[in-house]
């Protein structure tokens, strides 16, 4: 398989070679397009400025996931954007010349009305959908290649800057294999790389770090003969905690690694990049809390606001406006927090991940400066979706 970080591409250190990486560019110069889009746009002067939201369209989701990093619902429990929702959604990434939206759940083809809608309004605004994540829910032999069809009637292969992604996770899902093997095969068999990317996030179980990845490869080779490595990617992590439901709340795994050691290897989240990643990057939730990370487990201290009652705008000039961010941003990553925040605090606190490790730096952070802690973002009702005008449409970008 194409191990991840293979080919990345970053702004301003080389030219970028088209249809190369997990999330491949379809042109070269395509850091030089949405620079002009941002500029159109009028976003000229802000510093972060997402190429990609990782958008949430439903929390529903089929499977139960001890583990799910996702903090998906039952089917009955969960909850999907409805159609004002997503139209404000669209019209809100339009307003600010977004490049690229990834999909992701809960599950998002258990709520395939929407879904196939909400790609199909991106298009219309040439906002690419980059990548689509999903568990196979939809890989039974008289669904797999009907679903492909409706993904292509709604323009999922039609963008313009990015090659599609679509990404199958494999891990505590009880989604038969047999399924994912038959998107996958049909996937590689039917499209080129230069149509649709496809790749397998096999997400282990923190406890023993056991992948179905290689099963999968088993089930997959005994249908179709031998796996196209050559044309998966793969992501191999672990689950995070799940922030939903009551018996899968998190857990206490300090871990034994400084934050020192967290912040020094923290890669740039602010540095455009493709290839491997498409970044800067956010998360929306279905609700509409927006966060300055695209991390299932981010800080609540990178939150900016509701994009359903604060505008899209509004919350990147708050993200902007925060020293926290610029610090980051400015240093590279959480390194760029070395000296704002006590060195014996970096060296001797120990946390389980990097998100783990800036949640940390960020309540150190505002102590040190003085700062209010971080509180929650609220939760908007559905019936507070228009309580305030959608953005006028921009000029052509």
């Amino acid at each position: 398989m194409i191990k991840e970080g293979q080919y990345t591409f970053i702004a301003g250190k080389g030219p970028v070679e088209p249809f190369l990486g997990k999330y491949a560019a379809k042109h070269a110069d395509v850091f030089d397009v949405i620079t002009r889009r941002f500029a159109a746009a009028g976003l000229d002067q802000l510093r972060y400025r997402p190429l990609r939201i990782e958008l949430e369209i439903t929390t529903k989701c089929n499977d139960s996931c001890p583990s799910c990093g996702m903090g998906a619902l039952p089917l009955a429990a969960g909850i999907t954007l409805t159609p004002d929702q997503r139209a404000r959604i669209v019209d809100e990434f339009d307003a600010v010349g977004l490049p690229s939206a990834a999909v992701t759940g809960g599950e998002p083809f258990v709520a395939v009305h929407a879904l196939m809608p909400l790609i199909k309004a991106l298009n219309g605004r040439g906002i690419d959908v980059s990548k689509l994540t999903t568990n196979g829910v939809w890989g039974a032999p008289r669904r797999c290649e009907r679903t492909f069809e409706r993904l292509e009637k709604a323009g999922f292969l039609d963008n313009r800057l990015f090659v599609p992604l679509l990404m199958l996770s494999v891990g505590e899902q009880t989604m038969p294999l047999e399924w994912v093997a038959r998107i996958l095969h049909h996937a590689v068999t039917h499209y080129s790389h230069r149509e649709l990317n496809v790749a397998v996030s096999s997400l282990a179980d923190p406890a023993d770090r056991t992948h179905k990845i290689y099963e999968l490869i088993e089930v997959y080779e005994k249908a179709y003969g031998t796996f196209p490595h050559d044309r998966v990617h793969s992501t191999m992590r672990v689950y995070l905690d799940n922030e939903r439901l009551p018996e899968q709340r998190k857990t206490d795994r300090p871990g034994h690694t400084t934050v020192k050691r967290w912040m020094d290897a923290c890669f740039d989240c602010f540095a455009p990049t493709v290839g491997t990643y498409i970044l800067p990057s956010a998360l929306l939730k279905q609700d509409g809390r927006w966060y300055a990370c695209a991390s299932f487990d981010v800080p609540e201290s990178l939150g900016f606001g509701n994009l359903f009652t604060d505008g899209l705008r509004t919350i990147l000039e708050r993200a902007n406006d925060s020293s926290y961010l610029q610090t980051i941003a400015q240093g590279g990553g959480l390194r760029g927090l070395h000296g704002t925040v006590p060195e014996e605090f970096t060296t001797s606190t120990t946390c389980g991940g990097f998100c783990a490790s800036c949640s940390l730096l960020s309540a150190k952070y505002r102590e040190v400066n003085g700062l209010p802690p971080a509180v929650s973002l609220p939760v908007v009702p559905a019936d507070a979706l228009m309580a305030r005008p959608r953005p006028a449409a921009p000029t052509a970008h």
